[in-house]
């Protein structure tokens, strides 16, 4: 049977391009052996860090203070003063998810066609505004309204964010800066743990509760930001400010080499690629991952200030205690995904600390010492956060070209808003504190569920990257060379 080009680029079209790479020089690029590690060229990716880096990290902070915000507002006094029962509150929460889950990616569509110089910022924008209005609520359907409105915008910044990072830098220094904007999500955390137990005490201040003070600082805080962002972020890396036009060059052809467009976003191929993009199995086993994952991060974001309530602490001490787990996180997500993207190993990465999170549950559902709980919390809370930029460096390398890449990233981001919903019900709801031990099992499960996923992503890749081996190798005995793989 005769081989042609044309077989080889469907096999690459069907499967995207999944690849790992065994023997060639871990810093070039895949297809041409541009070494991303040149002097000049690590100058170049630096500045543009510089560049674009603070903006974006900061808006994914500002979007996911929020998801803090509520877990310390609600131990503050906000349910108490609403008068909102847990299954209201839980409710509330859920409302904040279902508006993103639907519109994600047709959202996700419009940020390529539109620009994200001008969605971005005006998702922080129209967000900030939802947040501020939220410290002057003064019912429960006015929370449920405000929650709907946030979450909405909150959900769909945070998804194009991703997609905004995955076309501004090659796949094998990816997850280093998503890990670092997502880092936000430990320091979020943090700081809002920090920021609550000094803001409840603005209570009574202009005639408002402390927690809702938490609530008009954030929200003045987006809306501030969001402004300046609409004047400062670049649309692509080669519309970013202070940049020469040498370094526009350097920066255009390493990503066009590496197979990730910048300047045609592919406008006219959305419903073809839509239909294609749920025919690649790893779309489907990296999105039930990331429904796992979410399930266990939504869970411990809105819920670690009552987990450690249940620990026997109270109040500041108990925000304060929040802080250790995520920071952590924090600084083991970058250190892990220097290494991942040194010698791309995301499957072993995400299965790694995935198992490590489970021994965390495990020890927090079989001890009754307080210390040893919350030492758990130690090992979980950033295990488990150390998979997330993994399971979207994952999604985004092996999903292309531009338009498909969006298609998988918003399924992935509405599945993870799914695993937001459970999550919300099972801590307070069905799993009532102080312990959440039927809750604690469910994350237990998919903590071990996150690592099926990954090996079973991990067999089909390897099988896939087979089946090009011996096409190209077929092909390159017919007298051509086909493409090289990526990862």
């Amino acid at each position: 049977m005769s081989l042609h080009q044309s077989d080889v680029d469907e096999i690459e079209k069907s499967t995207g391009d999944i690849a790992v790479v065994e023997h060639q020089n871990r810093n070039s690029t895949p297809d041409s052996g541009v070494t991303l590690a040149a002097p000049g060229r690590l100058n170049v990716w630096t500045k543009l860090d510089l560049l674009v880096l603070p903006m974006v990290f900061v808006m994914f902070l500002i979007g996911v203070l929020d998801l803090a915000n509520i877990g310390n507002a609600r131990i503050a006094g906000l349910q108490e003063r609403l008068r909102i029962s847990d299954p209201q509150f839980s409710t509330a929460l859920t409302v904040a998810m279902i508006s993103p889950m639907v519109l994600q990616i047709p959202m996700n569509y419009l940020i390529i066609i539109v620009g994200p110089r001008i969605v971005l910022p005006t998702l922080l924008i129209l967000m900030g505004i939802a947040v501020v209005i939220q410290g002057f609520v003064t019912s429960y359907g006015e929370f449920l309204a405000c929650r709907m409105f946030g979450g909405l915008f909150s959900g769909v910044l945070l998804s194009g964010i991703i997609i905004y990072l995955a076309c501004f830098y090659p796949r094998r220094m990816l997850q280093l800066r998503m890990s670092i904007v997502m880092s936000s999500i430990a320091f979020a955390s943090a700081l809002s743990g920090l920021l609550a137990s000094a803001i409840i005490h603005m209570d009574g201040i202009a005639g408002r509760p402390g927690w809702a003070w938490l609530f008009i600082l954030e929200g003045g805080l987006a809306l501030i930001f969001g402004v300046v962002c609409l004047y400062l972020l670049p649309n692509t890396p080669t519309e970013a400010l202070f940049l020469t036009e040498e370094e526009k060059r350097t920066i255009a052809c390493v990503l066009r080499e590496d197979g990730i467009q910048i300047e045609d976003t592919g406008r006219g191929t959305f419903w073809d690629s839509f239909g294609s993009t749920f025919t690649q199995p790893h779309v489907i086993l990296l999105g039930i991952a990331s429904f796992f994952y979410n399930v266990i991060q939504s869970g411990l974001g809105y819920f670690l200030p009552s987990i450690i309530v249940g620990l026997g602490y109270q109040g500041s001490h108990a925000q304060l205690m929040s802080v250790p787990p995520y920071a952590i996180g924090a600084f083991l997500s970058i250190t892990t995904a220097i290494l991942s993207d040194r010698y791309a190993v995301r499957g072993l990465t995400i299965s790694v600390f995935s198992a490590l999170a489970t021994v965390g549950f495990a020890l927090y559902i079989g001890s009754t010492n307080t210390h040893v709980r919350y030492g758990s919390l130690l090992l979980l809370v950033p295990c488990s956060f150390c998979v997330g930029p993994c399971l979207g460096t994952w999604i985004s390398n092996n999903t292309a070209p531009l338009v498909r890449r969006t298609i998988a990233l918003g399924f992935d981001s509405a599945l993870s808003q799914v695993g937001a919903v459970l999550s919300v019900w099972l801590f307070g709801t069905i799993s009532p504190g102080p312990r959440f031990m039927s809750a604690t099992v469910v994350l237990l499960a998919f903590s071990v569920g996150t690592i099926l996923c990954a090996v079973s992503s991990m067999a089909y890749f390897a099988g896939q990257n087979r089946r090009k081996a011996r096409l190209r190798a077929a092909y390159s005995n017919a007298g051509a060379w086909g493409t090289t793989t990526r990862v």
